[in-house]
């Protein structure tokens, strides 16, 4: 697959972690609090770099391509788990990146991952930041305040 060119001080690799081998770009100190950037649907890492290089000094930026997007690993998804695997995806990274208390933030499909890992790794978070979310149960298969599946295969109800 072809590399879609980075701006200067902008850093590109793969990261292999215990579920799929993961694109992401990150700028600023190794060392600096991280902020990790989850991009939309029909997106990639690349949405992030102007935001990631105007991260204050001491902020480390970490946008990864998420599952079958950019270049990371196209794994499938397992419907029934709403935007689950692609939490424990993150979650994943994070682990592997050892990056400890961070901020999350999150565009689009990217805000409803964002608000589901939240749910499941508060601790691990200083803050969490949305920007024109969706759910966090995912695409429209979920019906009430719990999340609960409209269908059992977890398929959408349509639009």
């Amino acid at each position: 697959m072809s590399s879609i060119p980075t701006l200067d001080g902008i850093t590109s690799q793969m990261v292999q972690t215990d579920r799929l081998t993961m694109h992401v770009l990150s700028s600023g100190p190794a060392d600096g609090t991280a902020v990790l950037f989850v991009h939309g649907n029909v997106s990639s890492a690349t949405f992030w770099e102007e935001t990631m290089l105007a991260l204050p000094a001491g902020f480390r930026g970490i946008a990864p391509d998420l599952r079958g997007y950019g270049r990371t690993e196209p794994k499938p998804i397992d419907a029934t788990l709403g935007l689950g695997d692609m939490v424990a995806d993150l979650h994943a990274l994070a682990q592997a990146l050892g990056l400890g208390r961070y901020h999350i933030v999150g565009h689009s499909m990217g805000g409803g991952i964002v608000m589901k890992y939240a749910i499941a790794h508060a601790a691990e978070l200083r803050s969490i930041t949305l920007v024109d979310t969706m759910s966090p149960y995912g695409y429209g298969g979920s019906k009430g305040t719990d999340g609960a599946m409209t269908y059992d295969d977890g398929a959408p109800s349509g639009i």
